[in-house]
């Protein structure tokens, strides 16, 4: 009987050595990351890529990326992931690790057209930004999630929902100065100012 419940344990434990969630080193995503993906030209960006298994852990040491831009002429991206932003567009930045892609898309803003907003911590910089009207502004959320819900005024934009790791754009076509907050981080306030 002994020598029976040996045998059961052995099994349960080799059955169980192959599905550790935490241990599994087959790569099922690609997880691409980027402080910010709204440039402008002239500035760059240092993106990052993480191996993940199927039950989302991290796989340490999975292996090499390479990196590539669908667009080469809106933004260029070197052998380890640092993008450089050239001319106004967009492209998409992609890493592959073992056979498998994650992508992340960068906007490049031209000089003199609408505005950036990035989300440092719980703020939103700059507080202020100042645009023309028919002009967008690009929300840069990082890896924490946030939201962007604009105060009730005439020709405020629709709001943004609880968002993270991309670049969302709003275009105002009314002048006049809009208020939004992020209601996941009380006191965590910005406006638009939306010059004729």
């Amino acid at each position: 009987m002994q020598r029976l419940i040996g045998f059961g344990v052995i099994m349960v434990l080799v059955a169980c050595q192959g599905s550790d969630p935490v241990s599994s080193t087959a790569v099922a995503a690609v997880q691409v990351t980027t402080p910010t993906g709204a440039l402008r030209p002239g500035q760059t960006s240092q993106f990052t890529a993480v191996a993940v298994n199927a039950y989302g852990y991290e796989i340490a040491g999975a292996g090499s990326v390479t990196w590539i831009s669908s667009a080469p002429l809106v933004a260029s991206v070197n052998e380890s992931g640092l993008v450089s932003a050239l001319a106004g567009g967009t492209a998409s930045i992609s890493a592959t690790i073992q056979g498998v892609t994650g992508t992340r898309v960068v906007t490049v803003v031209p000089v003199g057209t609408g505005a950036i907003v990035t989300m440092a911590g719980n703020s939103f910089i700059p507080f202020e930004v100042f645009i023309r009207v028919g002009e967008p502004v690009y929300f840069e959320f990082p890896q924490l999630a946030h939201n962007v819900i604009f105060n009730a005024a005439a020709g405020a934009p629709a709001d943004i929902q609880q968002t993270r790791n991309a670049t969302v754009a709003r275009t105002f076509g009314t002048a006049g100065r809009f208020l939004y907050d992020c209601t996941l981080h009380p006191g965590m306030t910005g406006a638009v100012t939306v010059n004729p």
